[in-house]
């Protein structure tokens, strides 16, 4: 009986003696074949031609087989394997014989890479490593690798075989290496924690929001930040309110980036239809002297106060309404009043709030005789 060790269509040779065993490797389960095989020529220069033939077949694929005559003992084919089975390497085991009828024995390494053919992903190894930086949002950074069913295309399988952000938290950075031949995939995403969810149509982006005391004593909620994305304008004109002061959106659309400010009147008013009010007293009191020449060297100077001092009192401020004129105040002694002035601004539909419906006055009033400077009281 006769074994013969035959790769795709061609015979290798006959075998003396052949050692299969299979190794756990992490790019899969690696089957080989360390066979010894007999060349037997009528000369050496033959032997020699039989040994140069084999050793251009070296890296040569297709189906393994051994065989006794006819008969299949076992079976190795392409179609089991994610790479081979190959011819890995060739080596004569014994030298030139100087017989012309003597044996030449050459030993021969064949392997092959198992696989499942029901499974397209054959082994994935990945790490996970998690960055934090002061006053920065954690980071997540995966490097994986993906061995695939041999003949699949690595594109194909890309957004299946990489795992998506988890929960609360966006990527920003993903790198894929595809290798056709293993076929396999090698990758890298970098995924950032985030506290709150990006609207729908926004890839990126932030809002925040300040709160600032105005001068005058009010309350201005300012809401500024930037979207990234299809949906990013009509997301950012959701943000602004109704009542703004002070609005800018800005549209890049080549980067599809829009970049907002919204100024927001967060003062609660002192009354019902009132945005805004400020208001000022002022008290000068005067005394009308005269003062006379020195009588002489040495004497003290006269003054000489004609009539009863008297104060005046200025009375100014203004008013902002949600959606009318307020009315201006009562003087506050009428009966003193010599001068009143009242200003209402233009209703401009495109003005904002806070200069739409403002009202401003200035009343002088001079009394008969002294009064004292009182504070204004709240209301």
């Amino acid at each position: 009986m006769t074994l013969t060790l035959q790769l795709g269509a061609r015979p290798l040779g006959a075998v003396e003696n052949l050692d299969v065993s299979t190794t756990h490797e992490p790019g899969g389960a690696v089957e080989h074949w360390r066979a010894r095989l007999v060349l037997s020529a009528a000369t050496p220069a033959l032997a020699e031609a039989a040994l140069a033939d084999l050793r251009a077949r070296a890296g040569e694929t297709g189906d393994l087989k051994l065989l006794t005559g006819a008969t299949v003992l076992r079976e190795l084919a392409a179609a089991q394997c994610r790479q081979g089975p190959r011819l890995a390497g060739i080596k004569a085991a014994s030298p030139m014989p100087e017989a012309v009828h003597g044996p030449c024995r050459v030993e021969l390494a064949l392997e092959a890479t198992l696989q499942d053919a029901a499974s397209v992903v054959q082994s994935h190894r990945f790490t996970v490593r998690r960055a934090a930086v002061a006053g920065a949002p954690a980071r997540l950074v995966v490097h994986g690798r993906v061995l695939l069913r041999a003949g699949e295309d690595p594109a194909a399988h890309e957004a299946t075989v990489i795992a998506a952000p988890a929960p609360g938290f966006r990527r920003l950075r993903q790198v894929t290496t595809r290798d056709t031949a293993a076929p396999a995939l090698d990758y890298e995403a970098e995924d950032e924690q985030v506290f709150s969810l990006l609207p729908a149509g926004v890839d990126d982006g932030h809002v925040i929001r300040a709160l600032v005391i105005t001068p005058e004593g009010n309350r201005v909620q300012v809401t500024g930040g930037f979207f990234a994305g299809p949906g990013a304008l009509a997301r950012a004109l959701e943000l602004q309110p109704s009542n703004a002061l002070h609005a800018r959106v800005t549209n890049n659309e080549q980067s599809r980036r829009v970049d907002f400010e919204f100024h927001e009147l967060l003062s609660r008013p002192l009354h019902a239809g009132l945005l805004a009010r400020a208001e000022t007293l002022s008290f000068v009191t005067t005394r009308r002297v005269i003062d006379h020449a020195l009588l002489g060297p040495g004497l003290a100077a006269w003054r000489q106060q004609v009539g009863a001092a008297i104060t005046e009192i200025t009375q100014e401020g203004s008013a902002v309404g949600e959606t009318a004129h307020p009315s201006p105040p009562a003087p506050l002694y009428p009966a003193d009043v010599i001068e009143r002035r009242v200003e209402y601004s233009f209703p401009d539909a495109a003005a904002p709030a806070d200069r739409r419906f403002v009202t401003r006055w200035r009343i002088r009033m001079r009394g008969v005789s002294e009064r004292p400077a009182t504070a204004p009281e709240a209301p």
